[in-house]
């Protein structure tokens, strides 16, 4: 068996032969030759650029200016949805209930609550739909989830607020002949 079996056999290492493990500086002061010269280095790549900075094509203008309008709608939509949230004689008009003969004449607490659901609602909306388009992900749908939501919620607080009225409720249940 000779060393470098034997050497090998044992899991060391074998004794480098011919500068194999040398470093190229190592190796060119040996052979008394200068370095080859060195490949020209490229300029690392740009960077990938971010969603949002992309070059907007005819789909992501589009769904761009659904998700602004749809935003727009909502306030406007919010705007006049407030005032109905804390009186209730349009609502009780609408259900063909005269709202001085109730005698409601405010929502409360209930109307208040479902007027701030509707702004914070709204908020969230629009910063869900903000944050989704940084990322570059379609963001028209996030103002209708986020309307049908928000809205949906503040129609449940507005039922209980007028549904908790006992005047309002006797009214109903005449109106519909029980």
């Amino acid at each position: 068996m000779t060393d470098s079996e034997s050497a090998a056999m044992s899991g060391d290492r074998p004794r480098p032969q011919y500068g194999e493990y040398a470093t190229p500086e190592e190796q060119a002061a040996r052979i008394q030759q200068p370095l080859p010269p060195l490949a020209p280095v490229a300029p690392p790549a740009a960077a990938e650029p971010t969603p949002s900075r992309r070059a907007l094509t005819p789909g992501r203008i589009l769904d761009r200016a659904v998700a602004i309008g749809l935003l727009v709608y909502g306030v406007l939509s919010l705007v006049s949805a407030i005032p109905a949230t804390l009186d209730p004689a349009p609502l009780l008009t609408m259900l063909g209930l005269d709202a001085d003969e109730v005698g409601l004449t405010a929502t409360g607490a209930w109307g208040i609550a479902a007027a701030i659901t509707l702004v914070f609602g709204w908020l969230v909306t629009a910063w869900a739909t903000y944050a989704a388009h940084r990322r570059g992900w379609v963001v028209f749908w996030i103002p209708f989830v986020g309307g049908f939501v928000f809205n949906a919620i503040s129609a449940i607080l507005i039922t209980a607020a007028l549904l908790s009225d006992p005047a309002v409720l006797d009214a109903v249940m005449r109106q519909s002949g029980a």
